[in-house]
């Protein structure tokens, strides 16, 4: 196991008949660790493997390049994996014209490199306190900056921002107008980072995953009880939700006995 790194993991289907959200977290040579959340778009098969595709290939980039003697570079990582889920086909050679968010997270030491493209969140939790990293890669970001550029009057923006839920970043689009990101990003002892899709913090909120942070145990071990409670929940219908959150302490390397 990566050195004085915890990982749990949960997802939901929710009321939706497939579950198109897709994470992974391993151990990856040389003792750094990785993990990964993505929410596919386009349809049963399209989602399905546009996620995986992403989730796979970014285990595989990190795992290669630190292998080099390299770090990841967020915006290098962010357009091979778009690349990659643009060019998936269907079982006839079509294009498979599905999509997906991205929030993937790449630690060695105390060193880590996240990337995001979507409306997945990444969010780190540090003294009792939850801040995204993040942005929601929608159309209301895009105009809220033409406004703010004047490039859209303010009726413009009312009119338009009914429609503001809408990706307009995501892989398999074949460019990203969006990508956030941090190759130098230090963690501290204690921190806990959160990976989840659209369905887990637009139902929990921020005060919600805040306080769902704070109440795990050092080992992470109460995640799916505590997700699960909240999940339960009467309100509106629930999309497809997944989460990882990843745990970071500082041990002290033990001499081995020989």
């Amino acid at each position: 196991m990566a050195s004085g790194i915890r990982r749990a993991a949960v997802s939901f289907l929710g009321d939706r008949r497939s579950q198109q959200d897709m994470l992974d977290c391993r151990d990856l040579p040389g003792g750094a660790f990785a993990a990964s959340v993505c929410d596919g778009m386009g349809g049963l098969n399209g989602g399905d493997l546009a996620s995986w595709e992403a989730c796979r290939g970014f285990m595989e980039l990190c795992g290669k390049t630190l292998s080099e003697g390299n770090w990841p570079d967020p915006e290098t990582a962010a357009g091979i994996l778009d690349r990659k889920v643009a060019s998936l086909t269907d079982r006839d050679g079509l294009p498979l014209d599905g999509g997906t968010t991205l929030t993937e997270v790449c630690i060695q030491g105390n060193r880590a490199m996240w990337v995001a493209a979507g409306d997945s969140r990444i969010g780190l939790f540090r003294e009792g306190r939850l801040g995204w990293l993040n942005r929601p890669h929608r159309y209301r970001l895009m105009l809220k900056e033409a406004l703010q550029a004047g490039a859209v009057s303010m009726e413009e923006y009312q009119a338009e921002i009914i429609r503001g839920s809408a990706l307009v970043s995501y892989l398999g689009r074949g460019e990203l107008p969006y990508i956030d990101g941090e190759a130098g990003f230090r963690l501290l002892p204690g921190d806990r980072m959160i990976l989840c899709s659209d369905g887990f913090w637009e139902l929990l909120g921020r005060q919600g995953t805040e306080e769902l942070l704070g109440k795990l145990d050092p080992e992470l071990s109460n995640l799916a009880e505590l997700a699960t409670e909240c999940m339960e929940r009467p309100g509106r219908g629930r999309d497809n939700a997944s989460a990882v959150v990843i745990g970071y302490e500082l041990f002290q390397e033990r001499e081995r006995v020989r």
